[in-house]
């Protein structure tokens, strides 16, 4: 795991640590071990993870945003990094729960901004063998790809909502996954992945670079990003309709939710699909869930 500290101001950023603690850990890569459902996590991935690190550190620019933990070791053979960053903190998941509009809005604001940022930064053609290296990476491409379309069409088949060209779009994707994009991308982007300081000014942690409750996070998360980057809609939509029929209707929040709750979100997810497989852009506008999106 690796921690981004974000200030959710530009001008704190040039402020230091402000006082406040560190913490120093050591992670051993994923020590290959087996995760969810046997999803493999091979402790190479770990390599990844350092050279991320190395390369935000790298943009003096993305700093004013930013804050990249001090590394003080990597062993490649081990794949054991060690490092330090700011304490306390919590997950960004609770805060979206415990926080008011104004708190969440600048945190979807920072999130926006650093994303923003670092994809149009990594789009540059002098990034081409930065993606590239980034691309070898097959946990991203393909194992955590192939879980999430996995754990989707088992969702839709659950609650009867499966159809035959929902395997077609996993292909589809799979292959395009191989061939690469215009951004250096890795793992997943998850709210309980993303920490959020708990003391002093709110800075935000990225931990290993959807959340349905309508709320500004996402809003915000957009504006920002939007003036960085241009959005795919059908694209973001593809994801967002595949990760609610995987992860959204076994949302730890769902927990105690009837039926009709969780089947609501699933349907929620296949419009999404069925949306941006036919390139309906009036049926993406209306879902709920890309509401904000559309606010911007």
């Amino acid at each position: 795991m690796s921690w981004f500290s974000v200030p959710s101001d530009t001008e704190e950023a040039s402020k230091g640590n402000g006082g406040k603690n560190r913490c120093c850990e050591a992670q051993c890569g994923y020590a290959s071990t087996t995760g969810p459902e046997g999803l493999s996590l091979k402790a190479e991935r770990m390599d990844f993870e350092y050279n991320a690190l190395k390369l935000v550190s790298s943009n003096l620019a993305l700093s004013t945003v930013v804050g990249v933990p001090h590394v003080h070791a990597y062993d490649p053979r081990t794949h054991t990094l060690i490092m330090s960053d700011l304490a306390p903190f919590q997950l960004l998941s609770n805060a979206l729960q415990e926080g008011d509009d104004k708190v969440v809005s600048r945190i979807g604001r920072a999130l926006g901004e650093f994303m923003g940022r670092f994809h149009k930064w990594t789009s540059l053609p002098e990034h081409a063998d930065t993606r590239k290296r980034f691309l070898e990476n097959e946990a991203s491409r393909e194992d955590l790809l192939d879980y999430r379309w996995k754990l989707a069409i088992s969702g839709a088949k659950r609650y009867g909502l499966g159809h035959d060209w929902m395997a077609e779009m996993r292909d589809e994707g799979m292959r395009d996954a191989k061939l690469g994009g215009p951004v250096v991308c890795m793992g997943d982007f998850w709210c309980s992945n993303i920490l959020v300081s708990t003391g002093g000014d709110l800075k935000l942690y990225i931990n290993r670079l959807g959340n349905r409750t309508p709320m500004p996070f996402m809003r915000e998360f957009f504006k920002a990003y939007t003036t960085h980057m241009h959005l795919d809609k059908a694209h973001l939509a593809l994801n967002v309709g595949r990760d609610l029929l995987s992860f959204g209707i076994d949302a730890s929040w769902l927990l105690h939710s009837d039926g009709d709750v969780k089947r609501s979100i699933a349907q929620t997810g296949l419009e999404l699909l069925e949306a941006a497989r036919t390139g309906d852009k009036k049926a993406l506008s209306r879902n709920p869930a890309l509401a904000d999106m559309y606010r911007i």
